[in-house]
C-alpha cells in the first residue's frame, strides 16, 4: 500500500484516482519499461507477457488517471506533457513498492514492534539492559514501553493494546502465560530524619505513622493492605508514582513499602531508613506475562528469554 500513497503524491492535474479505482503496481512498471525500453513490443518481451497484455495495462492505468500518458499520433511512441510528468512519480511508487518487498517477502518472525507494558520499578531497574539486549541482537524488532500499575497492564493485555507486559502477579491470570523474573526485596521505610521506637514494629504500630499508598487498586497496594490486616490507616496518602512516594516518606508525610536495592542510596545517606517489623516486610516477584494463544510467536519467546537474562532480580526457589 505505500506504493500507492507514493502515487497519491502527485497533484490532480498530474495523477488523478477515478471513483474508487486503485492504480496497480503492474500497470506502473509497464509504463516505466515503454518508456525505458523504447516501445510497447520491447516492453512486453522485457515482462515476458503479451504485447497486448502491456496495452491493455497502460490503457487501464490512462483511464483511471483519466491522463493521456503516450501520443499515440506519432509513430514511434513518445510521452505527453502529463506522461513526462508522471514519470517521476511511477519511479517513487515502485521503489516503494521494491522496499516493502525486500522488508516482507521473506517474513522474518524476529522482527516487527512488539508493545511491552511495563511496572515502574523494572523501567528504573533493568530494563535499558533489556533494550540494549533487543537491540544487539536482533536490530529489526523495536520496542515501544508502557510504563504503568497492575490494573493498567492487564487491561492493556485483555484489550489488545500490549502484547506482553512485565509486571507483578496479576489479579486475574485465566488465559494468561505468565513466566517468573525474580523478585526484589522490599522494606518497610520512614523518613531518615524521623525518630521512630526501638523495637520491632507490629502492623498496628506501622500504622499509626500514616502510610503512603502506590495507587488505589495496585498490586503494591494489595500486598500492603493484606501485610496490614484489619488496622486502621491513619491518614492514609495514595500516589501512583513509585519516585514521588520515596520522595513524600522521605519528607516524613508517611511510611511506605519501598524496594531496598533502587533506594541503597537514599538508605545509605540518611534520607530513608528501613524499619524493623514483624512480620517481615514481603518480597515482590515480578513476571512476564502474555495471552496464551494457540502457538506462542517466536518473538514473544524470545523477549521473554532476555528479560531473564536481563532482569537484576532474584529467583525464587520452588
Amino acid at each position: 500500500m505505500a506504493a500507492f500513497a507514493a502515487i497519491a503524491l502527485c497533484d490532480q492535474a498530474a495523477c488523478r484516482f477515478a471513483g474508487d479505482e486503485l492504480v496497480n503496481i503492474k500497470q506502473i512498471e509497464a509504463f516505466l519499461v515503454i518508456v525505458r525500453e523504447g516501445s510497447f513490443a520491447a516492453a512486453a518481451d522485457r515482462l515476458s507477457v503479451t504485447q497486448s497484455t502491456i496495452s491493455a495495462r497502460i490503457l487501464e492505468l490512462e483511464q483511471e488517471l483519466e491522463i493521456a500518458l503516450f501520443d499515440r499520433s506519432k509513430r514511434q511512441i513518445q510521452l505527453t506533457y502529463q506522461g513526462r510528468d508522471f514519470v517521476r512519480y511511477a519511479e517513487r511508487a515502485t521503489n516503494a513498492f521494491s522496499d516493502i518487498k525486500r522488508r516482507f517477502r521473506v517474513a522474518d518472525p524476529l522482527s516487527g514492534v512488539v508493545r511491552v507494558g511495563v511496572a515502574e520499578l523494572i523501567a528504573v531497574t533493568w530494563l535499558s539492559s533489556l533494550t540494549t539486549l533487543v537491540r544487539a541482537r536482533y536490530p529489526a524488532v523495536t520496542l515501544q514501553f508502557d510504563v504503568s500499575l497492575n490494573p493498567e497492564l492487564l487491561a492493556g493485555l485483555r484489550g489488545g493494546s500490549l502484547d506482553i507486559a512485565l509486571m507483578a502477579y496479576p489479579s486475574d491470570t485465566a488465559g494468561l502465560d505468565i513466566t517468573s523474573l525474580g523478585y526484589a526485596d522490599f522494606a518497610w521505610m520512614g523518613a531518615g530524619r524521623a525518630e521512630f521506637p526501638s523495637h520491632v514494629l507490629s502492623p498496628v504500630e506501622l500504622a499509626r505513622y500514616g502510610i503512603v499508598f502506590q495507587g488505589v487498586d495496585s498490586y503494591t497496594t494489595r500486598l500492603m493492605r493484606s501485610w496490614l490486616g484489619t488496622v486502621d490507616i491513619a491518614q492514609p496518602s495514595i500516589c501512583n508514582s513509585m519516585s514521588a512516594i520515596a520522595a513524600l516518606t522521605e519528607a516524613g508525610v508517611g511510611v511506605s513499602l519501598l524496594a531496598r536495592d533502587y533506594h541503597a542510596d537514599a538508605i545509605a545517606a540518611g534520607r530513608l531508613q528501613v524499619l524493623d517489623t514483624d512480620p517481615p516486610a514481603p518480597s515482590v516477584e515480578f513476571f512476564a506475562v502474555h495471552e496464551v494463544r494457540h502457538e506462542t510467536s517466536e518473538l514473544l519467546t524470545v523477549i521473554k528469554q532476555l528479560c531473564l537474562e536481563a532482569t537484576s532480580y532474584k529467583q525464587l526457589e520452588r
